[in-house]
């Protein structure tokens, strides 16, 4: 009975965490993860504008009305990502550094119509991977603990998106999406006053389906065109089951040599909140393009609450430059273009009364590989938490390559 008094303690203590030189973020610690951006390889070029975006050799799903610009020469989009990051964390005069390898995404997109195109795919949507670990005192029961903390896991997205031209400016689309994933979060409890330690394991199983619509009408102006941009995200119920084992573990070792107990919790809904994003794109005469994206989720309506921290509305701000390809090019250098991109980034987490903001910087290229493929091979370097004074500093380095492969799908070919 005193161990299992012991153990729903446990469940109920607001720890101070410090970080050690381990893979993943501490700040994924809290609700569920860092979430994605949705931008492809080319958006993330010009730091994750796109909403206002119609490039028919792309694929764009920030935005699903972008779909119906999909045309000749290809009719047919695949691609998938892979990037490599490397951290540094610090807290205090403690540092921490590590290397992460990710694949966020793989999609499609293909003509489906003379004015209609579509997509879908898979990619991340949240994530959670952290190590930290902290020192507790619990009411009733002398001594200090450690506790170790532990995560990972997060949400995927599998969706499916649709976009329709109507008329000559206008562009309409929809995306319909499963949102689905497992987060873990571990606890490790220990002292040198008892002989044995106490671990408990909390598995949240989280789905929901979602549904996001969009919008784009360009504007022609001589031989330039201004493109406007609008997303709207719905609000959704993201379903939760949880399930909790509380186990006596020996020390220094995380095996259960016995069951203390198992709880399966009532299922409960939480709130993906409503989001709203607006873009406007130049296109300089099809030689560059200058974009400005701001997006707006509103959290603070959400239930993820916890009790070490709070939820406000996040918000994102991106300018983007590309320099475009000049496909008239007699050398191959006039296919390739580049870009880059800023962006700030206000986060859904609110700890001990501070906002935690992101801000970073974008540089990337496309590369032609033959007459069918292109390379993306992007840049990024990112800052978060300076501001707060009581919890953990980040920067990274992010590169990320993107392929695409790209073919002639559903066109009747001619033979002579």
């Amino acid at each position: 009975m005193n161990r299992l008094l012991f153990s729903i303690l446990i469940l109920s203590i607001t720890s101070t965490v410090t970080a050690q030189n381990s893979p993943g973020s501490p700040y994924t610690y809290f609700g569920i993860g860092d979430i994605y951006n949705k931008g492809l390889g080319h958006q993330l070029i010009t730091g994750g504008t796109g909403i206002a975006d119609r490039n028919g050799s792309v694929i764009n799903n920030l935005n699903p009305a972008s779909y119906s610009s999909m045309g000749y020469p290809f009719t047919f989009l695949n691609e998938f990502g892979l990037s490599i990051s490397t951290a540094t964390r610090q807290d205090g005069d403690d540092t921490g550094r590590q290397i992460e390898l990710d694949f966020p995404y793989l999609t499609m997109a293909f003509k489906t119509g003379e004015k209609s195109g579509a997509s879908f795919g898979l990619r991340k949507f949240s994530n959670v991977n952290y190590d930290i670990f902290g020192f507790s005192e619990f009411n009733g029961i002398p001594g200090r603990y450690q506790v170790r903390y532990e995560g990972s896991g997060g949400l995927n997205e599998f969706y499916f998106g649709y976009g329709r031209n109507f008329g000559e400016r206008l562009s309409i689309g929809t995306h319909l999406s499963y949102i689905f994933g497992s987060i873990q979060n571990d606890q490790f409890v220990s002292s040198a006053d008892i002989n044995y330690n106490v671990s408990i394991e909390d598995a949240n199983f989280l789905r929901t389906l979602s549904i996001d619509v969009g919008a784009q009408y360009v504007l022609p102006i001589n031989k330039s065109s201004l493109t406007f941009g609008l997303t709207y995200d719905s609000k959704d119920n993201l379903s939760s089951t949880r399930e909790l084992l509380i186990a006596e573990t020996q020390p220094g070792s995380t095996l259960p040599i016995e069951e203390i107990a198992t709880v399966d919790l009532e299922e409960e809904d939480y709130i993906l909140p409503h989001a709203v994003g607006f873009g406007l794109s130049w296109n300089r005469n099809n030689k560059f393009k200058l974009s400005v994206d701001a997006h707006t989720q509103l959290w603070s309506e959400s239930t993820l609450e916890g009790t070490d921290y709070s939820l406000r509305d996040s918000r994102r701000v991106s300018l983007g430059f590309e320099k475009l390809p000049n496909y008239k090019s007699d050398s191959y250098w006039g296919y390739i273009s580049w870009g880059f991109g800023l962006y700030t980034e206000q986060s859904y987490l609110v700890l001990d009364d501070e906002g935690l903001n992101n801000a970073g910087a974008t540089l990337g290229v496309a590369l032609p590989v033959g007459n069918k493929g292109m390379f993306r091979l992007v840049g990024e370097r990112a800052f978060r938490g300076q501001q707060l004074s009581d919890f953990f500093s980040e920067s990274y380095t992010k590169l990320t390559l993107s392929v695409t492969f790209m073919d002639l799908w559903f066109t009747k070919r001619k033979y002579h």
